[in-house]
This record gives C-alpha cells, structure tokens and sequence, in this order.
C-alpha cells in the first residue's frame, strides 16, 4: 500500500492505484528527486503555476485519473468569503496546470521513459478524470449564525467548483474534513 506525505498529513492508497505525490519537492534526508513537476515544469524560473498534490491512475477501463488536493487552512485568518474565493481560484489554476504538465509529459516520453509520472501522461487516451478536494477549514464559530454562514459558504464553493469542473467533463467531490477538528494542529 502507497503511503505519502502531505504537509502534516499521511495518506495510504490502495495496492492497485499508481499514485505520484505531484508536486513533490526534493527530500535531502532521503536523497529523492523531485517529482517531473518540480523538475520539468517549473524549473528554469516558470512563474503562475501550480499543481495538484496527487495524481492516481486507478485500476479501471477505460482509464482513470484521480487528481487529488490537500488543502489545511486551519491557521487561516482572512474571511470567510475571501478564503473560499482563493481556494475556488487555486484548485482551478491546479487543475489546469496539471493537465498542463500531464500533456507535457506525455509530449516528452521519448526523454523521460522511465519517469513515474510517464503512466499517469495519458491525456491523448482521453482518460475519465475526477477531482476531490480534502479540506479542512478553521474551527467553526461559536454562534449558530456564523455556523450557517460558514455552511452556506462550504455549500457555495462546492457547487462553484463542482459547475466549472464539469463544463470540463471531470466530477468533483468536496471532502470536507472542518467537522474533524479534533485533528490536532501539530
């Protein structure tokens, strides 16, 4: 079973799925590369892009891309709205970038053949793709009112995002992790 690292967060993937922790910078305690992303993509100073954290290949016909995004905005101290509007601005940038990378990929096999991302670079096959978000929110507000308007704001982002990627043909799924603050911050 696959196990990465997201910030302070591990997750574990099933045996069968080939996940890439996208956009992974290089680790000096363990001596790994960092991903093609990191490597290919951004370096030599390209600016305004950015990637989504895991890219999955599941074990499905026809094929299946799972793009996959943490987000902990815990420590966040701006609104309500303005933090939802740069999280709705930032997935959106993530997933187009990272179509972006994966069509370059693909474009660039010849010179990375044996790269880890060369699976997940089948956008000429036309995979399915799904986007999921993990979130987690600052602890919700005392008052029943603010409880609402931060619901209501959840509600809006996931039917904003979930519009959008659509007219892309790739469904969305908000996983909202807010209800699990007992997750310690540390």
């Amino acid at each position: 079973m696959p196990s990465f690292k997201e910030g302070k967060f591990w997750f574990d993937f099933p045996a069968d799925w080939q996940v890439v922790h996208y956009d992974r910078d290089a680790d000096p305690a363990t001596g790994a590369a960092p991903g093609f992303y990191r490597r290919v993509v951004t370096n030599g100073g390209v600016k305004q892009v950015q990637a989504i954290d895991f890219v999955c290949l599941l074990p499905a016909t026809p094929k299946k891309l799972l793009f996959l995004e943490i987000k902990d905005d815990r420590l966040d101290t701006r609104a309500e709205g303005e933090r939802r509007t740069l999280l709705y601005e930032s997935v959106m940038s993530k997933v187009t970038s990272t179509l972006a990378g994966l069509l370059l990929a693909e474009r660039l096999h010849a010179q990375w053949p044996s790269d880890e991302v060369q699976p997940l670079a089948c956008l000429s096959e036309l995979p399915l793709i799904e986007v999921a978000l993990f979130w987690l929110e600052p602890p919700v507000p005392s008052s029943t009112l603010r409880r609402v308007v931060k619901k209501d704001g959840k509600t809006l982002l996931q039917q904003r995002l979930t519009a959008k990627l659509l007219q892309w043909d790739m469904p969305f799924t908000l996983y909202n992790l807010t209800d699990s603050d007992r997750l310690p911050l540390g």
